[in-house]
């Protein structure tokens, strides 16, 4: 009896709770295709990811900065005879408070690391891994912020082994200077009983970069150019002292009126010294930076862009050795669309001009 009396209360108060907060509901669709032509590059294959992200979530709202949000992240692969192939789980508290936000739980990777180069994590992460599961605290001021994140990416099991990583990054600009950092830290543990010849991975990489931003001073959307050096540290504890790998990247961006060109050059050393035998269990970091020399360059068109519906075409050309160690040049075709809607987040008063809507004179 007094089971059912507690329990009764209990669902009462939650009741009464649920019934004085605002309900609140966010739908993300996002459909991609990405086919990559790598056919005789040592280090990475030709493949084509297409499918069509859904998540759907609902929450509570305890005021204008706190709220708490449920719900799944559902892929379909296109081709696919299932109906659904990857569901995860989303449920995480939100604090977005100036300056400070603040997340935890299963929540949207993009929360924290959208923004980090593709050496850390490449394109396919985005679509196969959308939800970060452990906490993300970030304070921003302007353009200048710092963030701290940590995601568990598997339990210790007899056939898992225990894996996390650790991120931080950051930024400071004074006017068209800025010094800007990204770095992060993979634990990749033993298993349960784990067999003999099974190591502890430690795996770091960290890119510290100056740049210019000198968009305000011109009359284009972005214009960006930094230089910066990517030093990456690691081992396997069974089998060698700590290894360092150090190069140079530079990065810059230009976009005009929904058309724009990014290019990444990197030379130095080889990164991801036991990728032959751990593969992306181990780097989440795109492969081809297991060269000396990478060149990227990304030309895009966005067809329209809202703070609702984002569209993106990009076609990139990849500048690397091929299986003979002769540079080459692959390619690579995307497309993009992002549709958020919800009740919650507050429209945007920016207003989006294109090359080929301007009005003749």
């Amino acid at each position: 009896m007094k089971k059912l009396a507690f329990t009764f209360l209990f669902a009462f108060s939650l009741t009464s709770v649920c019934l004085t907060q605002t309900k609140i509901w966010q739908v993300e669709l996002t459909p991609f295709f990405d086919n990559t032509e790598f056919a005789a590059s040592p280090v990475t294959h030709d493949q084509t990811m297409a499918g069509t992200c859904l998540n759907p979530t609902i929450g509570l709202a305890f005021d204008s900065i706190n709220r708490i949000m449920g719900g799944v992240s559902l892929l379909q692969e296109l081709g696919s005879k299932n109906a659904i192939d990857q569901c995860i789980p989303i449920a995480y508290y939100a604090y977005e408070g100036k300056p400070f936000t603040f997340y935890m739980g299963a929540f949207p990777r993009k929360f924290a690391v959208e923004d980090y180069p593709k050496v850390f994590f490449q394109d396919s992460i985005a679509f196969y891994r959308p939800i970060m599961t452990g906490l993300s605290w970030k304070v921003s001021k302007n353009k200048n912020y710092f963030d701290v994140w940590l995601d568990w990416t598997g339990r210790q099991s007899t056939t898992q082994r225990e894996t996390f990583f650790m991120g931080l990054n950051g930024r400071l600009q004074k006017d068209v200077f800025y010094l800007q950092h990204y770095g992060d830290w993979m634990h990749y543990a033993k298993t349960i009983d784990p067999p003999i010849g099974q190591f502890i991975h430690d795996n770091g990489l960290f890119l510290t970069s100056v740049g210019l931003d000198l968009t305000k001073k011109t009359n284009l959307d972005k214009l960006d150019i930094n230089a910066g050096w990517l030093f990456g540290l690691e081992r396997d504890r069974g089998t060698t002292n700590w290894l360092g790998h150090n190069g140079l990247m530079i990065d810059a961006t230009i976009e005009y009126k929904g058309i724009g060109l990014k290019n990444t050059f990197y030379s130095g050393d080889k990164q991801m010294t036991f990728y032959s035998e751990e593969g992306n269990k181990l780097y989440w970091g795109d492969p081809v930076y297991r060269l000396n020399f990478y060149n990227r360059t990304d030309i895009f068109i966005k067809f329209f862009e809202s703070d609702r519906v984002k569209t993106k075409f990009v076609y990139s050309l990849h500048v690397s050795e091929d299986r003979s160690f002769n540079e080459r040049v692959f390619n690579e075709q995307a497309l993009y669309v992002t549709v958020d809607l919800n009740n919650y987040k507050p429209k945007s008063d920016k207003k989006y001009s294109y090359l080929w809507s301007q009005k003749k004179n």
